[in-house]
């Protein structure tokens, strides 16, 4: 009976966060929220177990350690330091990982960061280390000259109506997807704010299949219209952007006559290449590599990563 009055009271409490202030250091994220959040960075995927079972699990992994702190304080601190602004000041464990990347191959993965860390180590050491996560990261930024594993870091703020060159990292077309289907895509440039890193080159992004129309009669064209949702910047922050008429004239004044418009977009050939054969027999198909641009939707406050040489 203890048992389960405890199991309860721990089920509220989590429940409450969203709502009490003082309780998270973010009230607008539940507990539970953040730990399946932290996991699907970490992991790919959410974790099964009770909520102080996973908790565990990802302090473990990434310190090394288990800390004596009570249940909600643990969520707010590790989340901060993996997602948000560590206590102490700094790049967040995402912004590091990120600059990791991007100083390798001046671009950025996505995916796990698990995984991510461990692809670094076999290219840098050829073969992957054991011990904290966050030790091991440390480890990489020195060995890509980050001195100390610091990364010097400013907030700014991307303004609204910033226009973004992307390409598309999956073939898609009204014969391959349906509405609701999501859509890959990817920064093709650095992006900054002065001299400030805030969207790398590579970084990823979101997007829906928001209408398909298939061929019709009369020659009518199939279609295919993509809602671009958000790409992540340096810290893992969500831009938000669409295809506004800033991201339209970009388009048209770089492709020529030779871009394709299909769904609201002027749509580029692979990189290396202007046009290509979107319309087959009256289907349309948009091949992966394919470039158009995006232009951020509002005001977007995040964390850059300064440039230095």
């Amino acid at each position: 009976m203890r048992k389960q009055l405890a199991s309860l009271m721990l089920t509220f409490i989590f429940c409450v966060t969203a709502v009490v202030p003082g309780f998270a250091a973010d009230v607008n994220i539940p507990a539970a929220d953040k730990i399946k959040s932290m996991e699907v960075m970490l992991y790919g995927t959410a974790q099964e177990g009770s909520l102080v079972e996973r908790m565990d699990n990802i302090e473990y992994d990434v310190n090394g350690l288990m800390t004596s702190e009570s249940i909600l304080e643990r969520v707010d601190d590790m989340y901060n330091y993996l997602k948000g602004k560590p206590e102490e000041g700094g790049a967040s464990f995402a912004t590091r990982l990120n600059m990791v990347e991007w100083r390798l191959n001046e671009s950025m993965s996505g995916g796990p960061a698990k995984a991510r860390i461990e692809a670094a180590e076999k290219l840098l050491n050829g073969k992957v280390d054991d011990g904290a996560l966050s030790t091991r990261l440390e480890d990489l930024l020195e060995l890509v000259s980050y001195e100390g594993g610091v990364v010097p870091v400013q907030d700014v703020t991307l303004p609204k109506d910033s226009v973004i060159k992307i390409e598309f990292t999956q073939e898609l077309g009204n014969k391959i997807n349906k509405v609701g289907d999501e859509v890959g895509f990817k920064a093709v440039d650095n992006l900054y704010v002065n001299d400030v890193l805030v969207l790398p080159k590579g970084a990823t992004g979101v997007g829906k299949i928001k209408k398909v129309v298939q061929p019709g009669m009369f020659g009518k064209d199939g279609r295919v219209d993509v809602n671009f949702m958000y790409i992540y910047g340096t810290d893992g922050t969500e831009i938000p952007v669409f295809v506004g008429e800033l991201a339209k004239q970009q388009a048209k004044s770089y492709a020529g006559a030779a871009g394709a418009a299909i769904g609201g977009m002027i749509i580029l050939g692979p990189i290396g290449a202007i046009g290509g054969a979107f319309v087959k027999g009256s289907s349309v198909v948009i091949p992966a590599g394919s470039v158009t641009y995006v232009q951020t939707s509002e005001d977007t406050a995040m964390q850059g990563v300064v440039y230095t040489e």
